[in-house]
């Protein structure tokens, strides 16, 4: 895990770190330096960062909470908030705990029928063929070639035909991005969950939050 964004919002008052993250900016301790998400990482608990702890001058205004998102006692995540240093940071620690147990309960899909369903219907959105449907779920199941192969009785590079063809209809260049890519859009029901949790608990709190790197490991 290397730290990388897939999502974020902030509001108008954090303009200008908007302006310099973006999806894919690693936030891990060798590419970022000290922040709550890189400490989050090394130490696998709830991180605080303020002020001038941060590395990145762009946080020295800010306080950040990081804790991480469990899934049958693996971390798949990290979830992290930000907010001007003049919030106490009491407030964001039972805020954080509350979004991390809400996507902890909702991520795992139990029936592996209905989640097959709905990635299948996610596949729709990009015009995929229903062959192109199962090579991509299989690789999105973490199976190399050889065993995609074997299940469908195909030929490796046949195999490889259509994840080329997957990757041009979106415009994607290896393994890492178009998982990353497609689960974005299974957890986008989650991020929109928490911005909507946040403007209403949290209304004239200005926040800024991320999501970090989720990993199909359920």
């Amino acid at each position: 895990m290397d730290g990388s964004i897939i999502d974020y919002y902030g509001t108008n008052s954090f303009q200008g770190l908007r302006n310099n993250i973006r999806s894919g900016t690693s936030c891990a301790m060798k590419n970022a330096g000290i922040n709550a998400i890189s400490l989050c990482m090394e130490n696998q608990a709830v991180s605080v960062v303020t002020g001038a702890e941060h590395s990145n001058k762009l946080f020295a205004e800010l306080s950040c909470v990081c804790t991480p998102i469990r899934i049958k006692n693996g971390i798949i995540s990290y979830l992290s908030l930000c907010f001007h240093h003049y919030h106490e940071v009491t407030f964001a620690l039972p805020l954080i705990e509350h979004l991390a147990k809400d996507i902890e309960e909702k991520l795992p899909q139990k029936d592996p029928i209905l989640q097959k369903e709905l990635t299948y219907s996610l596949f729709d959105q990009f015009e995929l063929t229903n062959r192109e449907k199962e090579i991509a779920y299989g690789w999105l199941e973490n199976k190399n070639v050889p065993e995609i192969a074997g299940i469908y009785g195909i030929s490796q590079s046949t195999v490889r035909t259509f994840i080329k063809k997957i990757y041009a209809k979106r415009e994607l260049i290896i393994k890492e991005h178009f998982l990353r890519n497609f689960h974005r859009f299974k957890e986008n029901r989650l991020y929109n969950d928490i911005k909507e949790y946040i403007s209403i608990k949290y209304p004239i709190v200005g926040i800024f939050f991320t999501l970090v790197e989720f990993y199909n490991s359920i």
